[in-house]
């Protein structure tokens, strides 16, 4: 089995580094004192807003999402326009009582 051997730290090492390097040799008492160190206070960055306020991923096959494409573009606006306005429509129509939306379907209700 290898003894270890105490090596000095080369130069130009940052000082928490030596610190380190130096305390792995320190003696059992040594550790019963408790250290001090003075935490760096990062600077924090000004928070900046991402492009996109939220993001939806949304897995479509390529055929149906060429055909959504295709619609929406056909109406001059983007697919995600679209589908906003789509899903406020019926967000709108369920809350109305003129549709019910469930796993199996989007269903009109008789009055």
């Amino acid at each position: 089995m290898p003894l270890a051997h105490k090596t000095t730290p080369a130069p130009g090492l940052p000082d928490a580094l030596v610190s380190q390097i130096s305390n792995n040799f320190r003696k059992e008492e040594d550790f019963d004192r408790p250290v001090v160190s003075v935490a760096k206070e990062e600077e924090a960055a000004p928070a900046s807003r991402s492009k996109y306020a939220d993001t939806v991923n949304l897995r479509l096959s390529s055929g149906k999402r060429h055909e959504f494409k295709k619609f929406f573009t056909n109406r001059e606006m983007t697919m995600n326009q679209g589908i906003e306005m789509a899903v406020d429509y019926i967000i709108r129509e369920v809350k109305a009582g003129r549709l019910s939306i469930s796993k199996s379907g989007i269903t009109v209700v008789e009055e």
